[in-house]
């Protein structure tokens, strides 16, 4: 069943201004009472839809991982090119959120989330491309390394304000990926 419009708006309201305050300080020391006078709403209002704000953070996190898994299972088969276009863009045009998920104040299972995410989508799109045993258990730690420096460089990105251009880190991710694609399957096909 589909979430009111006021609900929605309401929730994205909450995750703006909880990325905000994270932004000044730790999440212990947000209550929910700053929380809803910032964003002019009634504390009922809040607990209708969260027990705390870690369950919002929670929330955040979730809109997040579903988002960016929207993007990997309906880009993935394109082009990198394409894709990273698609994800920088999308990293790019959530600033506040980006920098608090991408910018060095990422929680341990949001790590592990994208990490799964990109590792499964990427490794299923590797091994139909070149013809290569997905239970490779080596081919498993290279997918690893090489999606942490991917990870480690969209991070810089934020943590720097985006300083680089969109179509410089496309070029520079892309270029990496079309490389590393043809190093494992040298080694693996």
């Amino acid at each position: 069943m589909s979430e009111d419009r006021r609900v929605r708006k309401t929730k994205k309201a909450l995750r703006a201004c909880l990325a905000e305050l994270l932004a000044e300080k730790d999440i212990q020391q947000i209550t929910v009472k700053e929380l809803v006078e910032k964003v002019d709403i009634h504390r009922s209002t809040f607990y209708a839809n969260f027990e705390d704000i870690y369950d919002l953070y929670s929330h955040m996190e979730d809109v997040i991982i579903d988002e960016i898994s929207l993007i990997v299972s309906a880009n993935f088969a394109f082009k990198t090119k394409s894709f990273y276009e698609i994800l920088l863009n999308y990293i790019a045009d959530n600033q506040q959120v980006s920098h608090l998920f991408f910018g060095g104040k990422v929680s341990k299972s949001f790590t592990n989330r994208i990490t799964d995410l990109f590792l499964n989508s990427y490794l299923d799109h590797l091994c139909e491309v070149h013809n290569i045993n997905r239970e490779n258990e080596q081919l498993k730690y290279y997918e690893l390394f090489c999606f942490a420096g991917t990870l480690a460089i969209i991070e810089k990105w934020v943590t720097k304000g985006f300083v680089c251009s969109n179509e410089e880190l496309i070029e520079m991710l892309s270029n990496i990926d079309n490389n590393w694609s043809l190093f494992v399957a040298s080694q693996f096909a």
